[in-house]
């Protein structure tokens, strides 16, 4: 049964007040995801956050950079977490923040050189939703505009239990208002000017060390593992390792027709 929009919606406004853990209790995933993500954040970008939470990433990329950030979502106490995180801020780029939900997007009057979304998407309840949320966000780019998607993969999170299983782990299992990503279902999108440019799978070793090695070592110990465990940190010093995470970005670029080609086709 799908879950509907108005119970997913009370679950972030409930969450609003945790401070960091608002978005996850896996705080070293979520510096990833920021990490990976202000990797194509450039000075002087319009910039548009689909889901923003309580505004971490946001403020965390104008801290970083001098870009001028919108970002909206559709849980009206994350809204006011974030305005209420914004006071007093020092930096170097601009944000606002307002009520805004990705099944209705607003009537912006700009479009924007970079979207992002952060784990958004997933809480739609099926595919033809999530699609048809996408389509919405390639509309708003401008001529070579990125969107940056930072989702997650159902696909990656399989290849994760495939090992866990291995090691006699139990599986993990989506959370009840999530509903992961399919490769096929991404190779199915087609949409004028619209290219995948390419595939960042930046959680990857992250993933392996946190739900693999860390995983067993605690259950070896009889206990539950943590996440801020010396191992899961490592993951921040080292590259990604193959393809086992789940969180990945997905990197759309709005082009002109003569130069449509998917990455799949190069």
């Amino acid at each position: 049964m799908e879950n509907s929009s108005h119970d997913v919606c009370a679950f972030w406004n409930h969450r609003a007040g945790l401070g960091q853990w608002a978005g996850t209790t896996d705080v070293i995933a979520k510096q990833l995801e920021v990490e990976a993500i202000s990797t194509y954040v450039c000075d002087g970008m319009r910039v548009l956050e689909i889901g923003c939470g309580n505004g971490i990433t946001a403020l965390e990329l104008a801290r970083r950079h001098c870009v001028e950030i919108l970002a909206i979502d559709f849980a009206k106490e994350m809204i006011a977490a974030a305005k209420a995180m914004h006071t007093d801020q020092k930096l170097k780029g601009s944000v606002r923040f307002q009520v805004g939900d990705i099944e209705s997007l607003p009537a912006f009057s700009e479009r924007f050189d970079l979207i992002y979304s952060e784990r958004v998407l997933i809480n739609l309840p099926n595919w033809p939703t999530q699609r048809d949320a996408m389509i919405g966000i390639f509309k708003l780019l401008v001529a070579d505009g990125l969107y940056v998607m930072c989702e997650n993969s159902q696909d990656g999170l399989d290849r994760i239990n495939v090992l866990r299983e291995s090691v006699g782990l139990p599986k993990i299992v989506p959370p009840w208002h999530n509903r992961y990503f399919r490769d096929a279902e991404i190779n199915q999108i087609s949409f004028p000017g619209i290219v995948l440019e390419g595939i960042n799978n930046y959680s990857s070793g992250y993933y392996f060390l946190s739900r693999i090695v860390n995983a067993y070592l605690a259950a070896q110990e009889g206990k539950d593992p943590e996440y801020d465990a010396p191992i899961n940190r490592l993951a921040l010093r080292l590259p990604p390792i193959g393809d086992l995470g789940q969180g990945k970005i997905w990197l759309w670029r709005r082009v002109s027709s003569g130069e449509a080609r998917s990455v799949q086709d190069r």
